[in-house]
């Protein structure tokens, strides 16, 4: 890659991050529209994250593809991202941690650990789930900016900017 459009790129990031940053709420939900029908969710940094799960979630259970320890396993993430937006990271996190148990974790459940991690004050667990999704999502660009922005806020608060500086080259 260029020099020139890694900086364009480092700026871009950096821009997002600043603006996305500053206009987030406390506990961000799953996104402005995702979860059931009726209930809102309040929109925050893991929008399209949440989005791809409803979506893996409905085709699972429309299609019957997964086993039923990978669809458990997929709804009790989703349960906890749920408690998450009402500020319950203990029972989040033990949601999460029976998904693990289920399925070993999937992305999805690796990121989820990271944000719970992140908002209970405790940013440096949550970079071992972090550093676990390295090649392992979809290839989206509006995930892949949600996982810088969660990296940052990770990284940064726990002291360990110099293994996060070293991601960007």
């Amino acid at each position: 890659m260029p020099v020139v459009a890694r900086l364009v790129l480092v700026c871009s990031l950096l821009f997002v991050s600043a603006c996305t940053v500053a206009s987030l709420p406390r506990f961000p939900g799953a996104g402005a529209t995702a979860g059931r029908p009726g209930q809102e969710v309040k929109s925050g940094q893991l929008a399209r994250a949440g989005l791809l799960l409803d979506e893996a979630v409905a085709e699972a259970t429309a299609g019957g593809q997964l086993g039923a320890e990978r669809l458990a396993s997929l709804r009790f993430v989703v349960r906890a991202r749920d408690l998450m937006t009402r500020e319950q990271n203990e029972e989040a996190l033990d949601l999460l941690e029976r998904s693990m148990g289920l399925d070993g974790g999937s992305w999805y459940t690796w990121l989820y650990m990271a944000e719970a991690w992140r908002r209970g004050g405790d940013p440096a667990r949550g970079r071992v789930y972090l550093e676990k999704l390295d090649g392992r999502v979809p290839d989206d660009e509006r995930l892949a900016l949600e996982i810088e922005l969660l990296r940052r806020q990770v990284y940064l608060p726990a002291g360990l900017t110099g293994e996060f500086s070293g991601r960007d080259g």
